[in-house]
């Protein structure tokens, strides 16, 4: 939208001003831009804990590998392979959407 050039003072009491921080914050975002993107009708996406989800699809993809090993090697019995090949399959569509939602949202931050 250009070069901000204007300025403009609004008044808040403090706890409209507590809670309109605290959701910059949470959206990660300055309460400069949190406020314009609000006004502008904008979406503005929160994604909490995704570090924890990220990591439990890591752990979850990890041990699928290592039941498909032990499958493969005869260690341990799998009714249907192609069951475990279904859910490594499902497990890296859902790694792969969330990493383009982290550089989705990294692109709307920066």
């Amino acid at each position: 939208m250009g070069q901000k050039t204007e300025r403009k003072t609004f008044r808040f009491s403090q706890e409209e001003l507590r809670v309109i921080e605290k959701k910059a914050e949470k959206a990660n975002l300055k309460l400069s831009e949190f406020i314009r993107q609000a006004a502008l009708d904008k979406n503005i996406v929160v994604i909490e804990d995704l570090k924890d989800f990220n990591k439990a699809l890591k752990g979850i993809g990890n041990n699928l590998n290592q039941l498909t090993i032990l499958a493969h090697q005869g260690k341990i019995n799998v009714v249907n392979e192609n069951d475990l090949a279904e859910v490594k399959e499902k497990v890296n569509e859902i790694w792969q959407l969330l990493n383009s939602l982290m550089v989705k949202t990294k692109k709307k931050k920066g």
